[in-house]
């Protein structure tokens, strides 16, 4: 079961994506962040790229790999978080180094050290995302959509969900409740595989002054799938900016009025309800002026309110809810899949997309000339002979009616624009070729009324068309055309996992097992489908995927045997973010040179799966062997000195001091919330998921070492 199952439950709204962006390694030669061994760079790095000559009297240092850096001009643990929001160059202690960041080789002046939206503290937060469609099945052809100005024509008890509103709030009729929801990207600099992880998803509605809660439960993570990184054509040159993204999750149960409701019109079995869940139209102030940056008022654990500078991402959210079963995957659909081949882009036709000025620049963003397609799940429904399609990722769009930017926006920065339009494509022809050599069959075709804007809204971007009937649809492959030209073709294979997102310790035993969505750790299980048939372990065949280190842009090819629910196995020797990439296509190799088009296209087809490695710092040891004494200085140069430096909210709503952090009630909290039995949870400290097993039994001992010197000078005298 999956976003195609009926009846579809199809929603539409905003929301907001609160980031920290000191991670992500935006500046090319600036280094704050190592994430292999997940550690600050204190003092922080500055590249010297060949031919440039460094500042002088500036110490030139060498890295492991042979490169050479230096240290920005007096930057210490004590300003470094003032200096992170301001433009490199312009802090008053390193501005006499301004030059050399503006040199075009070096290419850091003028930008934020912490990106940005520094203070980010990785939530996601829904706003107004409302139902808006609700698509059931017909006895006559194609299902039908109902919307808000026909809903009184649906004479089922469902039509009441219409207007609803989905949040992942807790407590959701309590004013000021706050977002249960987190994200946190496994490899925070590749970016290629960004999570979900939900306390709890809902679906409420207020009628004649009634509360009403359809479900509330706590969601599966969700791993990223689909992308589109030329979804909003004129931020495409804004990368990731103009991209989307598809994420889906489950929510177990049938105990609940949604199920009840659509259990009925499903016809089949209901475990539970499955959310496609479409980011897009996203916004980002990318280079703001922190000191002009609005506030928000945070709580510290001390009930202190704290201002703090707050730039969040706002984008759009589409999607579906929809039933689901036990058969089903969580994360992924059980689908077939068309993909664009890298060598027949689309040319676009630009003529009334505008093309925005940005600020403090005299010449336009620009437009791309032509772009490769995200690829089209697809199911063919054999019991109601029906193809769907889910456009919903590969519909690309652009903006119109550009809005005030923003007054703390920068250099480079463009205005948010107040309404969106789908690229028109004109006619999509759906046609089937046959394994037998026969001449294609025309399927039908989606005119560009039936993906419109509003019209998208109101499906959740899945379009369905009837079959005729007496083929054999397994014995053939689906292909596309727009325009009398054939742009996407069935790949044969679809090859996904539940396990997209994993984390193992450095030299773990057993090497197999791995953090995936909680205790217990298990396998990472690749899905392998042949037109969206399971291919059993008897028709395994050989495969080579590749191991990607995007650090050192370095491959190795790995061959093995797979088949639907083969096991993976990982190398957890080395420390670091591996990208695992399962190629279907030479067009999904990863190239001996890298290549952003090449990249792009896999980052936007490809089934990736990445593997964090958390290091085993042989510096830990003594401590944890008891030979050397643990002291908070051990602790914070171990442990938190990276949450102080890149995570500065952490530092902010719980400081990362030893009054704080040695409170004898706040230890046994901190245990609680760092043990791996809460690892699933969204408030999982650190949120980011890179403490190490080593560096939490280091923090654990600190605590339980506190706590019995405590109980020592506090015991009663015989």
């Amino acid at each position: 079961m999956s976003q195609f199952n009926l009846p579809r439950i199809n929603f539409h709204g905003s929301g907001y994506l609160d980031t920290p962006t000191a991670n992500n390694g935006y500046i090319p030669n600036l280094q704050i962040f190592d994430q292999n061994k997940s550690k600050a760079f204190m003092p922080p790095r500055v590249m010297v790229p060949v031919g440039v000559t460094p500042p002088e009297g500036a110490t030139v240092h060498k890295d492991h790999s042979g490169n050479y850096y230096i240290n920005p001009l007096n930057i210490n643990e004590q300003n470094f978080k003032e200096w992170c929001t301001y433009p490199l160059g312009t802090y008053p202690a390193d501005s006499s180094y301004a030059e050399f960041y503006k040199n075009k080789k070096v290419g850091n002046g003028g930008k934020n050290p912490g990106y940005w939206n520094y203070f980010g503290d990785l939530s996601m937060t829904l706003d107004n995302v409302l139902v808006t469609g609700i698509t059931v099945p017909s006895t006559q052809g194609a299902p039908i959509t109902y919307h808000a100005g026909n809903i009184h024509e649906l004479n089922n008890t469902i039509a009441q969900l219409m207007g609803a509103e989905l949040s992942f709030n807790k407590d959701y009729f309590t004013p000021g409740c706050r977002t249960s929801a987190y994200l946190c990207d496994v490899d925070s600099e590749g970016q290629l595989c960004t999570q979900i992880f939900f306390g709890q998803a809902g679906l409420y509605n207020v009628v004649d002054g009634k509360n009403i809660t359809y479900f509330k439960g706590k969601p599966v993570k969700s791993t990223v799938r689909f992308m589109n990184l030329n979804r909003v054509l004129n931020y495409a040159n804004l990368v990731p900016m103009g991209g989307s993204a598809s994420f889906f999750t489950t929510v177990e149960g049938s105990d609940n009025e949604l199920v009840k409701l659509l259990a009925p019109i499903a016809g089949d079995q209901v475990d539970g309800i499955f959310i496609k869940i479409l980011i897009h139209e996203v916004y980002e102030v990318r280079n703001p002026q922190y000191n002009v940056m609005p506030t928000v008022e945070v709580t510290t654990v001390a009930g202190k309110m704290v201002s703090i500078q707050k730039n969040p991402a706002k984008i759009s959210i589409s999607g579906s809810i929809t039933p689901w079963k036990k058969t089903g995957m969580k994360t992924a659909s059980i689908c077939r899949i068309l993909k664009n081949p890298m060598a027949l882009p689309l040319t676009l036709i630009t003529t009334n997309i505008p093309d925005p000025v940005p600020y403090k620049s005299n010449k336009q963003l620009g437009l791309p000339a032509s772009v490769n397609l995200a690829p089209i799940p697809f199911i063919v429904d054999t019991k109601r002979d029906l193809i769907s399609l889910d456009l919903c990722n590969m519909l690309m769009e652009y903006g119109t009616n550009p809005g005030k930017l923003p007054a703390y926006a920068g250099m480079g920065d463009i205005q948010p624009y107040q309404d969106f339009v789908n690229y028109n494509f004109e006619n999509i022809n759906v046609s089937f070729r046959p394994d037998n050599g026969s001449n294609p069959v025309f399927m039908g075709s989606i005119a560009y009324t039936d993906y419109v804007m509003s019209r998208f809204i109101t499906t959740g971007g899945v379009a369905d068309l009837p079959l005729p009937k007496g083929i054999d649809y397994l014995n053939g492959s689906f292909s596309i055309w727009v325009k009398n030209v054939e742009m996407w073709m069935e790949d044969d294979l679809y090859l996904v996992s539940d396990q997209a997102g994993i984390y193992a310790e450095q030299n773990q035993q057993p090497p197999g097992n791995f953090m995936s969505d909680g205790l217990p750790k298990g396998p990472c299980y690749l899905r392998v489908f042949k037109r969206g048939v399971p291919v059993t372990q008897q028709d395994a065949f050989d495969f080579i995927f590749q191991a990607c280190n995007l650090n050192t842009m370095s491959t190795t090819n790995i061959s093995q045997q797979i088949y639907d629910g083969v096991s993976l196995a990982f190398p957890v020797t080395d420390d670091g973010c591996i990208t695992y990439i399962f190629p279907t296509s030479a067009d999904e190799n990863f190239p001996k040179k890298f290549s952003l088009a090449a990249f792009t296209y896999i980052a936007m087809n490809s089934c990736l799966v990445v593997c964090r490695v958390l290091a085993d710092d042989a510096s830990l040891t003594p401590y944890l062997n008891g030979e050397q004494t643990i002291t908070w200085e051990v602790v914070y140069e171990k442990v938190l000195e990276l949450y102080k430096m890149i995570y500065p909210i952490m530092d902010i709503i719980l400081p990362i001091n030893p009054t704080t952090w040695g409170d004898a009630f706040m230890g046994q909290k901190i245990k609680s919330l760092t043990d791996e039995s809460n690892w699933q949870y969204p408030l999982f400290m650190p949120v980011t998921r890179d403490m190490s097993a080593a560096q939490r039994k280091l923090l654990h001992m600190w605590i339980d070492q506190l706590n019995s010197s405590t109980l020592t000078t506090h015991a009663p005298k015989k």
